[in-house]
């Protein structure tokens, strides 16, 4: 690829060169909407690996013109690519915005997924004289917390105006706009109720209003209405007060016909707002109820309390009430052992600890710590025959990545690759579509590749080195480990420059478009949020924001980090007082985030790992960060 590590599987370049400009020239005519010079390209192009994408892209500015014919042609032709849902969604919004409902059925003849294509396709199949097939998708549609996309509003109209809508259906619809805390909608759907369900409407409002009125509500027992109130109502109560939550629901045991199902969720939400709230009150009730419960979710929340607490009798009680497998994991193994060393039990606490430094990761690395032995890193790089790749490069699909990487259409490339990676079941393809991807640069694709394979002993391939003479200077005008640098970029973006996070976080440090321009303004220099995608400046302000984190926090890593993942003033609040410090493995194991829990553990396992492939010395933490108190 131009500018970049990636690049293109190789090809005959006089072969090649002209096929590429002609791609590119076809493109911009596109973009032009200048059909006259694309037609004349486009012949030309048949035998270029990306003239599927072409089809695409003139099919997407031409959807009004479209025929079904085309349309299934198209989607036919291109199965082996991920073109054919991106198509086939733009296909269908575009013949619903246009009401063409028979073509819409003649491409879908069943239900779509995304929501707003389902509305259109009740609404076709209304258009198309199936009004019972509506009227059946409507009511499942309407009956949602939240509100509808605007596409859904002439099916429900029409629905409505059928008068197909019960009380049993605007109950189901309230009980949920209740739960998704959606006020202005839970009064709209009650005056769609009867006359008899209106008290029962406004019961409910009233509670959603003022849910510490619940035990003055008047609610007959045997009722099913009364029932639902109740445990809406509690489960509601659970999030603000959890102590009274557990007393009227003590009260309410006695007095409603509570089905099995509403048990469950009124005792889940007390016991898990009690443990976020770590409502002592509720103390005495949880050990039962967490055992009846049964949720492991809940169990390790509880854990990590005690753990805040250094509470090791209480680590151990509620052990024993997680699942097998959950009690089988690296990291409770690892708390087991701290518990058996603090009642004294060295032997049993060293067996399990030997065990887990078997291992390369996070708790290996501190049992290992704890030991005095050696890290384990199991490096086991994958060794194939050049034919187990050869093979692949002529695959139609790795020919479409080579080029879409060289076109610097590199998002596109990994939707191939994904594509490509969920056809492959065979573990030894796997491995050479992981060892093909690291041949070429294509460092995110070769990670997915290994990790589907579950080669996760394929140091070579799982921690690649790229963009060293970058990591270096950043780290060097830091004054930082360049393995760290490394580390984030391998967490944050597993070396893909044009990552970008559903939350804005772009490139290869995931640096937010905010914080960019911040870290940018501190150094003097401009950013723009394209700029972010550009290895360089990326590596630049991400290396001086870890620096700014790390003066904040008097050079503390765990802090540092933690910092990097949940911002700075989050760190600022879980900080412990003087008075309830506890060590850096319990800091880490009880940050409320398990997000920023699993970053912390990764990045710090990977700094190691770093360490040991450009042949550092290695450590997963310094004797100051395992000395200080958190």
């Amino acid at each position: 690829m131009c500018g970049s590590q990636a690049t293109a599987i190789a090809a005959p370049a006089a072969e090649i060169a002209s096929s590429r400009d002609d791609y590119s020239a076809a493109v911009r005519a596109i973009d032009r909407g200048q059909w006259t010079e694309y037609q004349r390209l486009r012949p030309g192009l048949d035998d270029y690996p990306l003239a599927v994408y072409l089809d695409y892209q003139q099919l997407n500015r031409q959807l009004d013109t479209v025929r079904p014919a085309d349309a299934r042609r198209f989607i036919s032709l291109s199965e082996d690519t991920p073109l054919p849902n991106r198509f086939l969604a733009n296909y269908l919004r575009q013949a619903g915005r246009d009401r063409r409902w028979r073509d819409f059925l003649a491409v879908m003849p069943d239900e779509p997924r995304s929501v707003d294509l389902k509305c259109y396709y009740f609404r076709a199949k209304l258009a198309s004289g199936d009004p019972l097939a509506a009227w059946e998708g409507a009511e499942r549609l309407w009956v949602h917390g939240e509100s509808r996309p605007k596409q859904c509003d002439p099916l429900f109209e029409a629905w409505l105006k059928a008068g197909q809508i019960s009380d049993e259906v605007v109950w189901a619809r309230l009980l949920k706009a209740f739960d998704a805390r959606q006020q202005s909608l839970m009064r709209y759907v009650a005056r769609k109720g009867s006359s008899e369900l209106r008290p029962w409407a406004e019961r409910l409002l009233a509670v959603y209003s003022k849910p510490s009125s619940l035990r003055r509500q008047s609610l007959p027992a045997q009722n099913a209405y009364s029932a639902d109130i109740a445990t809406h109502g509690l489960v509601y109560l659970a999030r603000y007060n959890p102590a009274q939550a557990l007393h009227d629901w003590q009260a309410f045991q006695d007095e409603q016909a509570f089905t099995e199902v509403q048990r469950q969720q009124v005792e889940y939400a007390i016991a898990l707002r009690s443990l976020f709230a770590r409502t002592e009150a509720n103390l005495d009730w949880l050990p039962e109820a967490l055992a009846r419960l049964g949720d492991d979710k809940l169990v390790e929340i509880r854990l990590r309390w005690a753990l805040s607490e250094q509470d090791w009798e209480g680590l151990a009680e509620n052990l024993s009430l997680l699942s097998a497998e959950a009690r089988g994991k690296a990291g409770w193994q690892y708390w087991h052992a701290r518990y058996l060393a603090q009642a004294g039990d060295e032997v049993q606490a060293r067996t399990i600890l030997a065990t887990l430094a078997a291992e390369r990761d996070y708790y290996g690395f501190l049992a290992a710590d704890r030991l005095g032995k050696d890290y384990s890193f199991n490096d086991r790089p994958l060794v194939l025959q050049a034919a187990a790749t050869d093979s692949l490069r002529q695959l139609p699909a790795l020919q479409r990545i080579g080029e879409l990487n060289y076109h610097q259409a590199q998002r596109d490339a990994h939707s191939e690759w994904y594509k490509v990676l969920q056809d492959t079941d065979d573990t030894s393809q796997q491995h050479a579509l992981a060892q093909l991807a690291a041949e070429q640069g294509w460092h995110r694709m070769a990670i997915d590749a290994a990790s589907r394979a579950q080669a996760w002993d394929a140091l070579d391939v799982r921690f690649p080195t790229p963009y060293q003479d970058t990591f270096q200077r950043y780290a060097s005008a830091q004054g930082v480990p360049a393995t760290e640098l490394m580390a984030i970029a391998r967490r944050e973006s597993a070396f893909f420059p044009e990552a970008r996070s559903p939350v804005g976080a772009r490139g290869l440090m995931q640096v937010m478009p905010a914080t960019g321009a911040q870290v940018a303004s501190s150094l003097n220099r401009p950013s723009t949020r394209e700029e972010l995608y550009e290895v360089e400046h990326n590596v630049l302000l991400g290396s001086a924001y870890y620096r700014q984190l790390l003066d904040r926090f008097d050079g503390n890593r765990v802090f540092a980090l933690a910092a990097y993942n949940a911002g700075p003033h989050r760190v600022d609040r879980w900080r412990n007082d003087r008075g309830e410090r506890v060590p850096v493995d319990i800091w880490i194991e009880t940050i409320p985030f398990r997000e920023t829990r699993n970053y912390v553990q990764a990045v710090l396992s990977y700094n190691v790992v770093f360490q040991y492939k450009l042949g550092h010395t290695h450590s997963l933490l310094s004797d100051a960060e395992r000395r200080a108190l958190y």
